[in-house]
């Protein structure tokens, strides 16, 4: 189990990283690190590792598991950890996209399920709205991928809307893009609410992807 290093203004504090694939752990830790998404990261290869860090870590901010993992036992292994930790934010972070292991990982407990597939912007974007106290799902992102919905093809968003979601499609949170903008924290949750209200979407990350698609969003 490895330790990151402590940086000053992250996002959040101590976030858990468990996965037992290393080369994809530690890519995801040094980018979270880079971006100042955690002032910690704490890095598990087993869910008995995973387990250690959540009984001695008090002030852990977050948690992100992988679906498939020694020692996981389906997700009997989120269920205990639900139980240790009631208030904890859980997220699976897998390479599943099928819809009965989201069911199950909702049922179990998950405060989120993010598939790899995700871009790494997109990943930092749901675990950001899931900080900021959302619960993230991607039934509606996953359909954003193959078509617009009926109904947002004329939707207009107005220059600070865009500019909301170009910064929500950069993985930044709200206090983030408040700080960006120099605008109150309020404005910024009713921009983003306004946003989904007018693409129809009840997250970040369908939001960003339907953006894309109807060039909302500026190339980076």
């Amino acid at each position: 189990m490895l330790t990151g290093e402590v940086s000053e203004g992250a996002l959040c504090g101590k976030v858990l990283l468990a996965d037992d694939h290393a080369v994809f752990r530690e890519g995801l830790r040094l980018l979270m690190e880079a971006r100042g998404f955690a002032a910690q990261v704490l890095e598990a290869g087993t869910a008995a590792e995973a387990g250690e860090v959540v009984t001695t870590t008090p002030d852990l901010a977050l948690a992100v598991l992988d679906l498939f993992m020694p020692g996981m036992e389906g997700l009997t292994f989120l269920k205990d950890l639900r139980q240790k930790n009631p208030t904890l934010p859980i997220v699976l972070l897998t390479a599943s996209e099928k819809r009965h292991d989201l069911r199950a990982a909702i049922d179990a407990g998950a405060t989120g399920y993010i598939p790899k597939s995700f871009s790494i912007s997109d990943i930092l974007s749901a675990l950001s709205s899931i900080l900021d106290g959302e619960a993230f799902f991607p039934d509606e992102a996953m359909e954003a991928e193959e078509e617009l919905p009926d109904g947002v093809r004329d939707v207009s968003l107005s220059p600070r809307q865009k500019e909301v979601l170009g910064l929500i499609s950069r993985g930044h949170s709200n206090k983030e893009i408040a700080r960006i903008l120099d605008t109150a924290l309020p404005t910024v949750k009713n921009h983003v609410a306004n946003i989904f209200e007018k693409l129809g979407t009840s997250n970040r990350v369908a939001a960003v992807r339907l953006g894309r698609k109807m060039g909302l969003i500026a190339d980076e």
